[in-house]
């Protein structure tokens, strides 16, 4: 009863401290947000709330801290204790990159629409409640970069604390290598949304595998946070749509408690709920218009693709019919001017919706024009699979090998930028990660490793959605596959040092 009555105690303390810095937030707000006629006030209010709810768990882990007897034991004292030594790392590396602004123009325009407090969905609501929560918290600027930072920092000390609960601390140590990865490091400054998203995919990821080798029971509030972060993954990038249905069958995996129909139903039940409610703010109640918005949402795929599908060997007779309707919309001409001038470079973004003296959209063109327009591309689509599919490729090939090895001679200087340029274009090479998670696959396959096989292959289903839909190359759209090759290969080195320093021979990683 003691103990019942201390937890009681905690939680109202941190509930009404945590009351107490959302009013305080309120004050602050008008040094950050600029409440004007475009703002949202469901949004603005949505917020707060899940604001309270982040400062409530904020204070409610900090007193069980502070009243705790056996501290070194919780859970998030480990983490952080593994975590210090990275959080100085990434101080730095905010200290340094944070002068130079917003890492993308992007990130600019979420700021923008995050400060105006506008429902802005282009990139998902759920980037834009990620600013604007992220600014209530810590009110300047760079806040949605600093949020950013410390959930990679807390991600790091979880990682490393889960692989040391398995393997011993020398060799779960090594996991630490995941999160120096040069591309990892690079993004640290980048609060956009795959920066934030894969690390969030791979906190799920790990959660599973290392319950999984531990046997670790589901619990309700486990099960409502895993389910939760499953609904986000699900819906805040597009790609992410196989989870709805990969992670309900991982879960069956690792937890024994829900292969029963009664927890089954309930499971399940209770998914498509929280996907229901994550949905809302984006589609609306009843989730009307919600194909005439996707077509729209496609505007980037398919200037992007025919762009680039020209300069691939389209057959422009073949197609001329379907062709001069684009030419009603998107400029043929432009088109050709634009591949004529920039040829590869197209792959790296939409260029003919923005560059200067190439723009291709038409501003004449009206609503059924653009009906038009996506309907002759998709018949162009269907009818060209061979140009199709090599535009396709050449964009995954940009965005796989974004860096060269250069030399330019024996200086000292010549030598280091020599010496980086082979760490980037080795650990930016997306094939790399690729070739690892196919061979995973077909070796769980294989092995009738079942959880293994229905992992790598959802990540293949991951890059094959990114690889086709993609509307620019950007190596960073493939970043959960890349952390979740690595994290894997890492395992596996993991694994052997456990066996070395411990002169055995287990293989429970696959």
């Amino acid at each position: 009863m003691k103990q019942l009555s201390k937890k009681h105690t905690q939680t109202l303390l941190a509930s009404g401290i945590a009351l107490l810095h959302l009013i305080v937030t309120f004050f602050t707000d008008k040094c950050i947000f600029v409440f004007g006629e475009t703002s949202n006030k469901s949004d603005y209010i949505i917020c707060k709330f899940i604001a309270y709810i982040v400062l409530f768990f904020f204070y409610k882990v900090l007193l069980t801290v502070i009243f705790s007897k056996e501290k070194n034991e919780l859970l998030i004292v480990q983490i952080l204790k593994k975590a210090a030594p990275f959080a100085l790392l990434t101080l730095a590396i905010l200290v340094i990159k944070l002068r130079g602004g917003f890492i993308s123009n992007d990130e600019s325009v979420i700021f923008d629409a995050a400060k105006n407090l506008e429902h802005y969905t282009w990139f998902y609501y759920l980037t834009t409640y990620y600013y604007i929560v992220s600014l209530m918290l810590v009110p300047f600027t760079y806040g949605p970069v600093v949020i950013k930072a410390v959930i990679q920092v807390l991600v790091t000390g979880y990682t490393v604390v889960r692989a040391q609960t398995v393997f011993g601390k020398k060799a779960g140590s090594l996991s630490y290598v995941l999160f120096l990865l040069y591309p990892v490091i690079a993004y640290t400054a980048s609060a956009h949304r795959l920066p934030v998203y894969y690390l969030l995919y791979l906190v799920l990821i790990e959660t599973l595998l290392f319950d999984y080798l531990e046997k670790k029971p589901l619990g309700n509030q486990k099960a409502f946070w895993l389910l939760l972060l499953c609904a986000i993954l699900t819906q805040w990038r597009t790609e992410g749509i196989y989870l709805a249905a990969l992670i309900p069958i991982l879960m069956f995996f690792v937890y024994p408690a829900l292969r029963n129909k009664k927890n089954a139903f309930i499971y399940i039940l209770g998914l498509l709920l929280i996907q229901y409610v994550i949905s809302v703010p984006q589609n609306g109640l009843l989730a009307r218009g919600l194909d005439s918005a996707a077509n729209d949402r496609m505007k980037p795929f398919y200037a992007y693709t025919i762009t680039n599908m020209y300069r691939n060997g389209l057959d422009l007779e073949k197609n001329s019919e379907d062709l001069a309707i684009v030419d009603r919309y998107l400029s043929i001409e432009a088109i050709a001017a634009i591949n004529d001038y920039y040829e590869d470079i197209n792959y790296e973004d939409v260029l003919i919706l923005y560059q200067p003296g190439f723009v291709g959209t038409r501003e004449e063109a009206d609503t059924q024009d653009f009906i038009n327009y996506s309907d002759a591309l998709k018949r162009i689509f269907k009818n060209n699979p061979g140009v199709f599919l090599k535009t396709r490729w050449g964009a995954f090939h940009y965005a796989a090998t974004p860096f060269a090895i250069t030399y330019q001679g024996f200086s000292p200087r010549a030598l280091a930028a020599f010496g980086l340029s082979i760490v980037k274009s080795v650990l930016y090479n997306l094939y790399l990660p690729l070739t690892i998670i196919l061979l995973l696959c077909l070796y769980a396959l294989i092995r009738k490793r079942w959880f293994t096989f229905f992992l790598s292959g959802g990540v293949l289903a991951h890059w094959f959605i990114v690889f086709i839909l993609a509307p620019a190359s950007y190596f960073k759209y493939y970043f959960p596959v890349y952390i979740t090759a690595y994290f894997y290969l890492l395992l596996l080195v993991i694994t052997f040092t456990y066996n070395k320093i411990n002169q055995s021979d287990i293989s429970v990683i696959l």
